[in-house]
């Protein structure tokens, strides 16, 4: 991995036994290799796909969730009878990874008193691999890739921990001091080159090294995103991408403000940032209106999207904010500020779940000017929301959870993700559309319960508090949760398909969704069959206007968060 920077002289990729897809060819930039596209490429197309990476790891806090082959979450996994360390949803999975590596690695991990950290256990696998193993990959491509030892070492305490992890590497597997050096170089490419795996639902389990894909470099201005599907890795294309133009992805989240993304990157990957974002220091909205003027947005899913936010209100609503914060700079460096206080609460955690949504919500007072003027998609605004919603979630309080992540994708995702089939905005809605689903599974008393145990700002009197749980219990009691998850779920299979392709596990599981729920609908009458015509043809006047309506009342429990607030 290496930093932005121009190329100036292309070079074929070789032949790869573990590439099913491959529309990249490597080209040389002053950092290193990068990656460019070999033909012109539309928003969602593959770029590369991998079915068999050299390393893929599940992390220690996600062994017994997911399996360590085919990498799904599954319940009742296994457990290696052997080293019981990996868990298995199959006999078939089993016997794949036993072929693979672990019939090696597990003669090793069963004479260790507990599971050696995730670096360890790579490393493990990276000194038990053959030398033919490692060609499906281009073993090559290996010995290119940058590995910053030099940076590493200048920082004393990480380079005494990698050597401390190459010696454990090497005395488990018996490799010979001889390999001392190589053990030291696999840490150090390891930390600066491989992926977290993900799950469908974008929640990291473990650890992957590709040689291919580390080839991409970063801009916070990403063309292209890495998505994973059991156990095959797929680069795709975000934005258009024209033929031998360079393909970037980001290594960090770009949403984060200039100074944190700048110390990140150089903190772990020992790089400056130029990319136009970062040189211009765009806010959301500035990196919004550029992105639509360079991409020529066409709303090709039909209009589906524009169901739940009409494109138009979003372009004119991020024109606004630009205008705002242009006759008042003032307004972005508060933001700045306020950010880099608040990011001290963000990663503090409480013992007692009330405590920390009642700290998380006095952390949006002191953003009075951003509230007053809207401009929600400013950090640290929207981290502050996502927070609110994970601990609602821990509470368990279903309805406030809902409206948080409605707020957050129309005020501040839609911005942030320009493009409709972006990962992170198409996990957001399948999330909304799953608490839909699970909130039109509770009786009325449930429901009443749920609202009424939510937490508003200390700052709300108990009258104004008992009037905003009423208003919230009223506005879901009036909808129509069964549609409005149908048309969620089916705007979420549109995208799903660019975001992590039509076959992948993701839109399986989608269609099963979209099955079950025309099954209810059935039952239900006229509706089901307006929104399975608008499914075929997001055109469909009828099923549209349907959709609208359900937009407009997911729009009206959004702006329900004010009360939350306070």
């Amino acid at each position: 991995m290496s930093a932005l920077d121009k190329s100036d002289k292309q070079q074929p990729m070789p032949a790869n036994r573990s590439l099913d897809v491959n529309n990249t060819h490597k080209i040389s930039t002053r950092y290193g290799t990068g990656l460019a596209a070999s033909t012109s490429l539309k928003p969602g197309s593959l770029i590369i796909k991998l079915h068999k990476p050299n390393l893929q790891l599940i992390e220690k806090d996600s062994l017994q969730n997911v399996c360590s082959f085919c990498i799904s979450e599954r319940p009742s996994l296994k457990r290696c009878s052997g080293c019981k360390i990996p868990y298995y949803c199959s006999a078939k999975c089993q016997n794949a990874h036993w072929k693979d590596i672990h019939s090696r690695e597990c003669k090793v991990l069963k004479k260790l008193p507990d599971v050696p950290p995730t670096a360890v256990r790579g490393l493990i696998v990276m000194l038990l691999r053959k030398e033919e193993e490692m060609q499906g990959e281009e073993e090559s491509d290996w010995k290119g890739l940058e590995s910053h030892i030099g940076e590493l070492k200048s920082d004393t305490k990480r380079w005494e921990e990698i050597m401390l992890q190459a010696r454990a590497g090497v005395e488990f597997t018996k490799a010979g001091a001889e390999r001392m050096e190589e053990a030291m170089r696999w840490l150090c490419v390891l930390s600066t080159n491989a992926f977290r795996i993900t799950l469908p639902d974008n929640t990291p389990v473990g650890l992957c090294l590709s040689p291919t894909l580390a080839r991409a470099n970063h801009s916070c201005t990403p063309n292209a995103f890495i998505v994973f599907d059991s156990r095959n890795v797929s680069l795709r294309a975000l934005r258009p991408i024209k033929k031998d133009e360079e393909i970037f992805i980001s290594y960090i989240d770009p949403t984060e403000d200039l100074a944190q993304r700048q110390s990140t990157l150089k903190q772990r990957y020992f790089f400056t940032c130029k990319c136009t974002r970062c040189d211009g220091n765009e806010n959301a909205y500035e990196h919004f209106l550029r992105c639509q003027k360079e991409d020529a947005y066409d709303n090709d899913a039909g209009g589906r999207i524009d169901g739940l936010y009409p494109h138009q209100e979003v372009v004119k609503t991020a024109e606004h904010c630009q205008a705002i914060l242009k006759q008042n700079p003032t307004l972005a460096s508060t933001s700045r500020t306020t950010s880099s206080k608040t990011m001290t609460l963000l990663k503090k955690g409480h013992a007692i779940q009330q405590n920390r949504i009642s700290d998380l919500l006095a952390a949006v007072k002191p953003l009075s000017s951003l509230n007053a003027n809207k401009l929600f998609a400013l950090p640290p605004y929207p981290q502050i929301l996502h927070e609110i919603y994970l601990a609602n979630i821990d509470a368990q309080t279903f309805t406030p959870s809902l409206i948080t992540l409605l707020f957050l994708f129309i005020h501040c995702d839609v911005f942030m993700y320009p493009q409709p089939h972006h990962p992170v905005r198409v996990i957001r809605l399948y999330t909304i559309a799953k608490l839909l689903k699970h909130i039109a599974s509770l009786t009325p008393t449930e429901l009443l319960q749920d609202t009424s145990s939510m937490q508003t700002a200390e700052t709300s009197s108990p009258s104004s508090d008992l009037r905003v749980k009423e208003e919230i219990a009223k506005a879901f009691q009036a909808m129509d949760l069964i549609n409005a998850f149908h048309v969620m779920v089916i705007i979420v299979l549109t995208e799903a398909q660019k975001s992590h392709g039509e076959k992948s596990g993701f839109v399986k599981e989608l269609e099963a969704e979209i099955k079950d729920v025309e099954e209810v609908q059935r039952l239900r009458g006229q509706s089901g069959e307006i929104l399975r015509g608008w499914m075929g043809d997001g055109m469909d006047v009828q099923g549209r206007k349907e959709a609208e309506k359900v937009g407009g009342e997911l729009r009206g429990l959004a702006g329900l968060m004010g009360g939350i607030l306070g």
